[in-house]
């Protein structure tokens, strides 16, 4: 089994309690306060996930654990075969990948998937190839110290979760400058185009919520939250690059812009 760095080990604690976490002979940590066991798997990672995505029962290993829900979910569009037009809409140059790690700052990618940034880098599920310092856990419920990480980093994740508010909240707890969180804009007109295709993004069965510049800045304010909510593009297609220069336009230009990102500050 692979061991944990020590640089990780020591940020790590009970996601219900944020204390009193012990390892155990390298096998798994217990939360002194809330009995909680929480194994390291095979692969050497830290498994933290929440007890909805746990099952318990009378097979018990020494964790606790019997089996691990995600195991077989796997990320990406389901029940979608894209037609011949909307791959032409499709078209474009570049992966649309979004680059935020920077030398001297430590980061963690929250939901890294398969394309993880962090220094530090947590999923629902393990990521092929494994991401290095990953830990399996929920983006509402971090196992980590409070103002762990320079930068808590989430793309296109918040539209995926349950509990967009806790999850906000735990990225701003464990973040000491800056959290950053990338979504869909639910305003941009593509989004009509692709409800009349019967297609795309919209049609996602793991997408729980919308998001439109005007509701996240609400809910930063209603949070008492610093921050600011910007429209932008990310999509490589040609046609969505074109589009999103009519994003200029006073008051109407957030509808030609495909994304959100949106910047919170700690003090």
């Amino acid at each position: 089994m692979k061991k944990i760095s020590k640089a990780l080990s020591k940020k790590l604690v009970c996601p219900y309690d944020h204390h009193h976490l012990i390892l155990r002979g390298n096998n798994y940590f217990e939360c002194k306060k809330c009995k909680r066991h929480y194994p390291i798997r095979k692969e050497g990672i830290p498994d933290f996930l929440p007890d909805n995505l746990r099952s318990y029962g009378k097979d018990c290993d020494s964790t606790g654990l019997v089996t691990e829900k995600t195991e077989k979910w796997q990320p990406g569009l389901r029940y979608w075969t894209p037609g011949l037009l909307t791959s032409i809409l499709r078209i474009g140059r570049g992966s649309g990948r979004l680059l935020d790690k920077k030398s001297g700052v430590t980061m963690l990618d929250v939901g890294c998937g398969g394309n993880a940034q962090g220094d530090v880098n947590t999923d629902i599920y393990i990521p092929n190839p494994i991401p290095k310092n990953f830990v399996l856990a929920s983006a509402e419920l971090l196992p980590f110290q409070d103002n762990s990480f320079d930068i808590v980093r989430s793309a296109y994740v918040i539209e995926h979760n349950l509990f967009p508010i806790e999850m906000i909240k735990e990225h701003f707890r464990v973040c000491e400058k800056i959290v950053k969180t990338y979504t869909d804009n639910s305003d941009w007109v593509g989004a009509i185009i692709l409800r009349i295709l019967n297609t795309g993004y919209i049609f996602h069965d793991e997408h729980y919520f919308k998001w439109s510049k005007e509701y996240f800045t609400n809910i930063l304010n209603r949070l008492g939250l610093e921050g600011r909510v910007t429209t932008f593009n990310t999509s490589p297609s040609y046609l969505v690059k074109a589009v999103s220069f009519l994003g200029i336009l006073p008051r109407i230009g957030v509808i030609f812009h495909r994304d959100l990102y949106v910047e919170i500050y700690k003090k």
